[in-house]
Order: C-alpha cells, then sequence, then structure tokens
C-alpha cells in the first residue's frame, strides 16, 4: 500500500505541473497547481510515517509520530487551498491580489489547526507505535477540519446558485469535489490512526487518487461537462459494476452447490453479462446520458423541413431557426464558404485570421473550452472571434476539415450556461446533416431548372404550332379589317374571336412561365382531370412528331385533390416526355395512356401507361434516386425531381408490375382536406 500512496503522490505532483503548463496565465491554473503540491508534500509525509513504521516496528529509534504530527499539520491547509480554489473561479484578472488578501483568514486557520498537531494535546509525547495514543486535541482537529469543509461546501453552494455559466459548473466540481476528497481523506487517516487499524489510513491515498483525478479532469480539460452528468454518469457506472459483480458471485455461490468450478462462475459471467450490457445501454436512455436521441430527433425534423422547403435559401433560415429552439441560444447562423470568407446572416469569418486555421484544426470551440487552453495566436484570435460576435459554440462541417463546407455558429444560451461537449458533439453530428441536405438540396434546384429549360425545348415546337394558329388569324383578320370594317358580320366575328384568340396566347406562356419560373408549391383544391387535358393538349404535336398517341380514360369521380397545379403540370409533362422516348425505337403501335381512377378512401390514382420495352426488374428499386436512368440521354434527375414534388405533396410513385407490355407509373394522391 506504501506503493500505492507514492505512485498516488507522484501522480498528484505531475498533474499540478501538467495543469500549469496547459494555461500558465489562469489564477485557477495556479492555485491548483499550488494544491497539487500540498497534497504531493502531503502524501510523501504519509508514505514516510508508514514506512518507517512498517519497517522498523520494534526499534524505539524509528518512531514514526513526529511525521504523522507533520502530515496533520499540512492537512490543516487543505481548507486554505479549497477556499482558493472556490473564489478563484469567479475571480477576474487584476483582482488576484485582492482574493489572496481575503484568504488570510483561512490562512491563519490553518496555521492555527497545524500548530495544534505539535502539541501533547494532539498525540502525547510518549506515544510509540508499539502504544499508540492520542489526546482530546485529535477529534477537535478532525471535527474542525471536516466542519471547514463542510462549511466551504454550502457556502460554494450558496454561491453556485448566484452564478451562471462556466462558474457554476467548476464551483460546483471544484468545491464538491475538493471537499469530498478533504473529507474523506482525513476521516480514513483519522479513523484509522484513532481506532488503530492502519489499512483505513492507508486506503485514503485511494480515495484521493480518484477524486483529486476528476476534480483535475473537470476544470482543467478542455471539454466542458456538466456537473450534473457526470455525476450521474459515474453513480452510473459504479452501480452497474456493483450488479455485475454482485450477481457473478451470487450465482457462483447458488451454483457452487452443484455444478464444478470453473464452470459455475463462467455460467454466471454468461448470465449477469448480457443483463449488465442491457442494463447499460437502457439506463443511459432513462438518465439522459445519451445524446443519440436527440440527435435522431433533429435529423428526423431536418428531413421534414427539406421535404416541405424545396427553396434551399428558405431552408437555411428555417434550419437556423430549428438549432436557435433546440440549442436554446440567442441566435444561430449557418455560414458557408463564399471565396475568402464564410459568411452568413450578418457574420463573416475570415480565412486568414488565425482563429480560422485553428478552428479547422480542432473542428469546433468555445469560450471556456479556449479560457482553459494554453494561449496560441490562433486560440487567442479565435476567442476573440467567439467574444466579438457574442457566439457560445462554432463548429466546422465536416469535422477536422481544412476546408469545412459550413459552418454552425449558436449564440450564448438564453439560461447563461456554457455549451458542453456533448452538447458540441451533437451539433457537429447535425451539422454535417444539415450541410449533406442542404447539397442535396442544391442538386435538386440545379437539377429541376435543368429539367425545366430541358422541357420547354422540348414542349417549344408544340407551344410554337399552338401559338402559330391563333396568330394566323389575328394576322388575317388585321389584314382585312381596312377593307371589311363596315361589315356589321365581319366587325362581330372580330370581337368575338380576337379576345379569344388572344387568351389562348396568354393561357400558353403563362404555362411557359410556370415550367420556366420555380415557386414555392401553394397546395389547393384543384381538378385533376382538367390538368390532365392541358397536358395531353400541350404535348399533341410533340406526340404526334413521334407517332405516338396519346389517349386518356379519365374515370376518378370526384378527380379534386390538394395540389400546385403548375407542379403537377411539370409531373405529368416529365412522365409524358419519358414515355414519348421510350417509344421511339418501338416497332409497330406506340401508344401512351392516361388512367385515373378514385380509392375508397377518397384518394385519387393517376396511372401513365406506354407499350415500350419496359423497365428492367433490378432497375425499378433505384428508379426515383438522382442519377438513376434507364435512357441513353439524361442525367438521371427527372424522375427523382418528380418524386421530390409528390413527396410534398404527401402523395406516392411508383412502377407497378402489372403484367403487361411497357411501362406503368403509378400516382396515388392522398384524400384532399375538407374545404374551409
Amino acid at each position: 500500500m506504501t506503493v500505492v500512496i507514492l505512485i498516488t503522490a507522484l501522480v498528484s505532483f505531475a498533474v499540478g505541473c501538467g495543469v500549469l503548463w496547459a494555461n500558465p496565465r489562469r489564477f485557477l491554473n495556479h492555485v491548483f497547481s499550488a494544491g497539487s503540491l500540498l497534497v504531493t508534500l502531503w502524501l510523501c509525509l504519509v508514505y514516510t510515517a508508514l514506512r518507517i513504521g512498517l519497517s522498523f516496528p520494534n526499534d524505539p529509534g524509528a518512531n514514526p509520530v513526529p511525521w504523522l504530527r507533520a502530515n496533520t499539520a499540512l492537512a490543516a491547509f487543505f481548507p486554505w487551498i479549497i477556499w482558493l480554489l472556490k473564489e478563484s473561479v469567479t475571480t477576474e484578472e487584476g483582482a488576484v491580489t485582492h482574493t489572496l488578501r481575503r484568504s488570510v483568514p483561512w490562512l491563519v486557520f490553518g496555521l492555527a489547526l497545524g500548530s495544534l498537531c505539535f502539541t501533547a494535546w494532539f498525540i502525547p509525547y510518549d506515544s510509540t507505535p508499539q502504544n499508540s495514543r492520542r489526546g482530546l486535541a485529535y477529534p477537535v482537529y478532525l471535527v474542525a477540519i471536516a466542519g471547514a469543509c463542510l462549511s466551504l461546501l454550502i457556502n460554494a453552494m450558496r454561491q453556485a446558485r448566484r452564478k451562471t455559466g462556466i462558474q457554476k459548473i467548476e464551483l460546483q466540481f471544484l468545491t464538491i469535489n475538493g471537499s469530498i476528497t478533504c473529507v474523506v481523506a482525513v476521516a480514513m487517516t483519522g479513523l484509522g490512526n484513532y481506532l488503530n487499524v492502519p489499512p483505513l489510513a492507508r486506503f485514503s491515498a485511494l480515495a484521493i487518487l480518484v477524486f483529486y483525478a476528476l476534480t483535475a479532469w473537470a476544470v482543467t480539460f478542455h471539454r466542458v461537462f456538466d456537473a450534473r452528468q457526470v455525476f450521474v454518469s459515474l453513480g452510473q457506472r459504479v452501480a452497474l459494476i456493483i450488479i455485475l459483480c454482485g450477481g457473478i458471485f451470487g450465482l457462483h455461490y447458488l451454483f457452487s452447490a452443484f455444478i464444478t468450478a470453473p464452470l459455475d462462475l463462467l455460467l454466471g459471467i454468461a448470465l449477469v453479462g448480457p443483463l449488465a450490457f442491457w442494463l447499460d445501454r437502457n439506463s443511459r436512455d432513462w438518465l439522459r446520458l445519451s445524446p443519440a436521441q436527440n440527435v435522431a430527433a433533429q435529423r428526423r425534423a431536418i428531413t421534414d423541413l427539406a421535404r416541405a422547403q424545396p427553396d434551399p435559401d428558405k431552408l437555411v433560415g428555417e434550419l437556423e431557426q430549428l438549432l436557435r429552439v433546440s440549442y436554446q441560444a440567442s441566435s444561430a447562423s449557418l455560414l458557408f464558404d463564399s471565396g475568402e470568407a464564410y459568411a452568413g446572416d450578418g457574420l463573416q469569418l475570415a480565412k486568414s485570421r488565425p482563429g480560422h486555421a485553428s478552428l479547422c484544426k480542432s473542428g469546433w470551440a468555445t469560450p471556456e473550452s479556449l479560457q482553459r487552453q494554453r494561449p496560441a495566436p490562433g486560440l487567442v484570435d479565435l476567442r476573440q472571434i467567439l467574444i466579438e460576435h457574442d457566439l457560445g459554440l462554432l463548429v466546422t462541417a465536416p469535422r477536422n476539415s481544412p476546408a469545412p463546407a459550413l459552418l454552425a455558429a449558436l449564440g450564448t444560451k438564453v439560461n447563461h450556461r456554457p455549451f458542453t461537449y456533448p452538447e458540441v458533439q451533437q451539433l457537429q453530428d447535425v451539422a454535417e446533416f444539415m450541410d449533406n441536405i442542404l447539397a442535396r438540396s442544391r442538386l435538386t434546384l440545379q437539377a429541376r431548372q435543368s429539367e425545366q429549360l430541358a422541357v420547354i425545348g422540348l414542349v417549344g415546337a408544340s407551344l410554337a404550332h399552338e401559338i402559330r394558329n391563333p396568330l394566323v388569324s389575328i394576322k388575317t383578320f388585321a389584314h382585312l379589317l381596312p377593307t371589311r370594317f363596315e361589315d356589321a358580320e365581319f366587325r362581330q366575328k372580330f370581337n368575338q374571336l380576337i379576345p379569344a384568340e388572344v387568351d389562348r396566347i396568354d393561357g400558353l406562356t403563362q404555362q411557359l412561365l410556370d415550367l420556366a419560373h420555380p415557386r414555392s408549391h401553394l397546395l389547393e383544391r384543384i381538378a385533376l382531370h382538367g390538368i390532365v387535358r392541358d397536358t395531353l393538349d400541350l404535348m399533341q404535336t410533340n406526340a404526334a412528331k413521334a407517332n405516338v398517341s396519346l389517349t386518356s380514360r379519365l374515370d376518378a369521380i370526384p378527380d379534386t385533390i390538394h395540389a400546385d397545379a403548375s407542379a403537377i403540370r411539370q409531373v405529368l409533362i416529365n412522365l409524358l416526355i419519358n414515355a414519348v422516348q421510350a417509344l421511339e425505337n418501338q416497332e409497330g403501335a406506340r401508344a401512351v395512356e392516361l388512367n385515373t381512377r378514385s380509392l375508397t378512401n377518397g384518394g385519387v390514382v393517376l396511372e401513365i401507361a406506354d407499350n415500350g420495352p419496359g423497365i428492367p426488374d433490378d432497375q425499378r428499386s433505384r428508379l426515383f434516386r438522382p442519377f438513376a436512368s434507364t435512357k441513353t440521354r439524361g442525367i438521371g434527375l427527372g424522375l427523382a425531381i418528380c418524386a421530390d414534388i409528390l413527396r410534398e405533396h404527401r402523395a406516392t410513385i411508383n412502377v407497378p408490375d402489372t403484367g403487361r407490355p411497357g411501362a406503368t407509373f403509378r400516382i396515388t394522391f392522398p384524400c384532399p382536406p375538407p374545404s374551409s
């Protein structure tokens, strides 16, 4: 056990040096390093006393009592160090001297209590290892140390309630852990010596090692954790270990009566092991220690927003609103690469700044995490960026990329608490998912625009033909107007035909604008059959050139759907163009038929069927994915766009196996909502 104490002392000294090296400018790190030195000296004195007592138990000249007096006297300064740690959390730069002056009463308390250890009232001078005795001052010392630590604990808890942000978290860690460490160590050492139970005193080093390591990690590591989550997580782990060990040894005792060793132990492990894994996984969900639930919920919300909003620019605003609400932040912005800087929503981060390189290297940054790290030009500049824009968290997507596609910036929390590392990990996952969603949204928009231009080119001949007919009529009547103006019958025909032909041209040009100009879908109650007839009229000329007959059988009664007319027209045109192109090399009759029918639940089914070569079975499953195509020309985005449009209408599209030649595309529109 003396070796464990010596190792603990070395670890304490190493931790103190590491904390001071991590950030030598921070007062908290200075105090923590001083406390580490105090703990190291105390453990060395404990080690020396135990070493003398164990090595020379019968040698009257080898008396460990002076070393016991020294280590207990040194322990009297623990409350002073704990008070300094507590106050260093809230001490501003330039107020260090004032804090040190305020600590004088606690220093005097330590000196007075430590002086008591060298009197006969504490340990009588005739006390020896063979005849260990304690004076009346010994219990007074223990009560005073415990009372001081308890007082500090209560005071820190009250102070933590009035604090916010990282100060609140560090106060909780420092005070609770420090007080528990001091009470446990002193109590185990004192009771072990007082009751003459040496192993109890020796185990105090292990208690110090556990609590001390936890405190050092919690207040100096650049990843910030919530105190409640840490203690709950530790409690959950300890409980699982107790359940696992208790279950294994309990079953071992039960099975040992009728199963030989080591089969009884292996059977116990086989039975308790799966239970422990199940408890570990589910208890973390019960205690809300797993971030997977929050990430899954946010991904579902992002997917729903992307389906409802096809415009990438508007989608960015809705995603920022989602981040602001989900993380309780004062603001949220997505910054995109604009060449020389990342910009968005009034924020801008120039790539030339040193903080940009540091951010790309770490993948994330918070003001609290940067405060705990050793100052470097890039980290100092990055912290200045966060402070300038009142940001609480900044992450890159993809993480740790030298050239991230976007930055997700969150303002400070409305409750003034810092962002913890689990929240950082959540935002990194969510930001990467948003990056993928936005890339897909932009690609889909570009594809829609490309497909719309392609559709316009294909239907241009039909539109030219349709527009030429009314123009010929208008031109003919315009030429005849000067000579036949006095003819009353001519004027009557002129008044009837010209406005009708102009309205016809206006309707055709409006259809062309609907195809060429992408816009948000306005869902309303419309008649599907009217859209089908207009689309068939528009495609007749193009189909006739390919020797394809377009027919329809519209049996849906009623044919009312809740949709955007121009969007559904675009879907039909895309599907009809695909069908006509599929029949280009068809020998014999070439036919495309549009059918509608009603469903019992009020929905409407629309089918576009051709008698072409059909679609192979192995391509049906990926037919509506981007870049999947069965044609020799095109990039395979038309059907994916159709599927996206119909998905926004809560409609479905598939290619059923009807058993007939050719391909059949079936669109199912849901029952429209009742009219208001």
